[in-house]
């Protein structure tokens, strides 16, 4: 699913704007601060959150590449495809807009069924719209400078989640920020523009219909309309973002940091394997008088009357995107499927096919 998300991603956000002219930029992604990377110090594998995430956007004539060091997906207006590529695997996989648009009525149609279903055995999902807690403002501060030989413009676009029905009244709202330094140009851009057009176009039979969410879901239709209006304030392309994730937890001297709480965990979880191990080696022993033994007694209680709690807010993550290396030449292979790799079906027209 990730990756098919991607691929509409990247398809409809930069395929609308970014497929004629020959240029390419590189956007990295790098993780500054907040409790998620202290965490991620006590969890297996989570070294990786610190690692720079790169990606390219290339264009030449009517093809487009992005791609890292693990993946690329290709998409060719002309030929009307799209290709995702996987260089770990050595493998790819080929979808056309038609595929594409069938693979998305036969999930739509899958949807409704079981919608469907549930209604029927009275078990309907709650008319719930997910936007509803959601609120999004864009401040422009005025603020300028030039950023790569670029004039930029900065913008922070606030995003608050309000508490859930039956949370306590004295929950904090949850705030996250992006601080976008923007561009009005970009080399590339204002030569693409016109084709981009013309190739949403051809998607607009099969993208979601504003009008007929309108009619039966109209307090989502209000809701995206509305953060739709507020995002059209920020014009332009952005250079330098820095993200900050926000949330609450409760305060207190006795409460730990999401850090400590991760590195009380990994020692926890370290001490009881220790236990459990001579537990065991005790156990083969016959206990020796009790001793690899539990106690029968019942534990105590330690319950304690509940205390009104106070909350404070903490960063969970911050980190920057940045726009480099603009060029206005390009390597023709990045649009090529490497040789030798294996071709398999394409994982949005497998899901698609399901249930068939």
């Amino acid at each position: 699913m990730r990756r098919i998300s991607t691929m509409l991603l990247v398809f409809f956000v930069f395929g609308a704007s970014a497929l004629r002219a020959e240029f390419s930029y590189t956007r990295t992604t790098r993780v500054t601060g907040g409790s998620l990377l202290n965490m991620s110090r006590f969890i297996p594998g989570g070294g990786g959150i610190k690692e720079p995430q790169t990606h390219t956007v290339a264009v030449k004539g009517a093809k487009m590449v992005t791609y890292d060091k693990d993946t690329a997906m290709v998409i060719d207006a002309d030929a009307e495809t799209m290709t995702q590529i996987d260089f770990k695997k050595k493998q790819y996989s080929v979808i056309t807009f038609a595929e594409m648009k069938q693979a998305i009525l036969a999930l739509r149609q899958q949807m409704e069924q079981m919608q469907a279903q549930l209604k029927a055995q009275g078990q309907e999902l709650p008319a719930i719209n997910p936007l509803d807690s959601f609120k999004v403002s864009v401040n422009d501060t005025g603020q300028t400078k030039q950023i790569s030989g670029l004039d930029t413009k900065n913008y922070v676009v606030t995003m608050e989640i309000n508490s859930p029905p039956g949370a306590p009244p004295n929950l904090l709202t949850s705030k996250s920020t992006m601080d976008s330094w923007v561009t009005p140009k970009l080399p590339g851009y204002d030569e693409v523009s016109q084709f981009g057009l013309k190739l949403a176009s051809k998607m607009s039979d099969f993208m979601p219909d504003m009008g007929n969410l309108g009619m039966s879901r109209p307090d989502i239709a209000k809701s995206a309309n509305e953060m739709s209006k507020e995002m059209a304030k920020m014009s332009g392309i952005p250079v330098y973002e820095t993200f900050t994730m926000r949330a609450v937890q409760p305060a207190g001297p006795s409460v730990p940091s999401l850090g400590d709480a991760a590195k009380e965990g990994a020692k926890q979880g370290a001490e009881e394997g220790t236990r459990d191990a001579v537990r065991s080696r005790l156990g083969r022993l016959g206990g020796l008088g009790g001793l690899g033994r539990k106690s029968d007694d019942p534990p105590k209680s330690t319950q304690q009357a509940p205390k009104e709690v106070t909350w404070q807010e903490v960063t969970l993550l911050e980190q920057v995107t940045e726009l480099t290396n603009l060029s206005s030449t390009v390597d023709a292979s990045k649009f090529e499927v490497p040789a030798g790799f294996k071709q398999v079906e394409n994982e949005m027209k497998k899901l698609a096919n399901r249930k068939q």
